[in-house]
């Protein structure tokens, strides 16, 4: 009787490895999953802010690009809604930012009374300097009547 004991106090020796191991294995699952889905959030916070800004751009390029009467310009402003973002924007005629060739028509005319608009977004988040840009190009009698 005394090989039967031996053989079942080795056996749970056994068993009790095993059970450590399968925790170990699964505390390092656990802790792997939570850091993955703690990078997941971060992404989606870096997303939904930049997607924010990205709006605001596209709202404020839409503001400048859509005046009565355009005129070269350069103005730095902060926003209302968002204090911490600073808002660039630059008009200038067309012919001062982009190539000859570029301004050629289909049927070979330059384009006249044409001006770039660029909307520049500077803010400090997270100990990180960002910026975004939106810009466009506008013929100046667009919109006036």
């Amino acid at each position: 009787m005394k090989t039967g004991t031996a053989r079942a106090r080795r056996r749970g020796g056994f068993i009790l490895a095993e059970v450590m191991i399968a925790l170990t294995v699964f505390a390092m699952v656990a802790v792997s999953y939570s850091v993955a889905l703690n990078d997941i959030a971060d992404n989606l916070r870096e997303l939904r802010s930049e997607a924010k800004v990205a709006r605001i751009l596209h709202s404020e390029l839409g503001r400048w690009a859509s005046l009565p009467q355009i005129e070269e310009m350069d103005e730095v402003y902060d926003l209302e809604e968002k204090p911490e973002l600073q808002m660039q924007v630059i008009i200038r005629p067309l012919e001062d930012v982009v190539s000859e060739d570029r301004l050629l028509t289909e049927k070979g005319r330059t384009m006249q009374q044409m001006f770039h608009v660029q909307v520049i977004g500077t803010w400090r988040e997270d100990r990180k300097d960002h910026e975004r840009t939106a810009e466009t190009w506008r013929y100046a009698r667009l919109y006036q009547q």
